[in-house]
């Protein structure tokens, strides 16, 4: 069993944890996923890998509840995002980030995407908060305006894609 060190509410839904486990930190990379079962009988849950702490030898979780058994699973697409900004910013690249919310009360790591990306475009459906709109919109004027990247990394449901 691994030993939870924090917990942190980050809405309604969304629940972030710190985890002690000094062999996944010292090994784990941005975008890659560990496998959390309750019990040695229980379901297996892929739960993205949102930082980690080599020092203290720690992996953060993001995951959004959805149901009996995965109280504990689920997905919040920043919090896939997030660790791959950050590491990308790390190695020096300019990082642009549209993230999107349905409303304003469930938006989450908006001072981490702040600290990791150069220009940083906060949407929500309702548009209670930032822009209104689909996470596409700002990406595709960017595109149509003539500005390039590198590199589109897109997590979310199909109509994202």
């Amino acid at each position: 069993m691994y030993k939870i060190i924090s917990k942190k509410v980050l809405n309604a839904s969304v629940i972030q944890m710190e985890i002690e486990a000094p062999l996944v930190a010292k090994k784990a990379k941005p975008g890659q996923f560990i496998i959390l079962r309750v019990d040695e009988n229980g379901e297996r849950i892929p739960l993205t890998i949102a930082g980690t702490n080599r020092e203290n030898g720690t992996v953060k979780i993001i995951f959004q509840i959805v149901g009996a058994t995965t109280e504990i699973g689920g997905g919040a697409g920043s919090a896939i995002a997030m660790p791959i900004a950050q590491e990308l910013h790390r190695l020096g690249a300019d990082v642009t980030s549209i993230i999107g919310f349905r409303n304003k009360d469930v938006v989450i790591l908006e001072e981490e995407f702040k600290t990791c990306s150069n220009n940083l475009i906060i949407m929500s459906d309702d548009g209670t908060y930032g822009k209104q709109g689909n996470v596409t919109i700002p990406l595709k004027e960017m595109l149509e305006e003539g500005i390039k990247f590198d590199e589109i990394i897109a997590i979310g449901p199909l109509i994202m894609m």
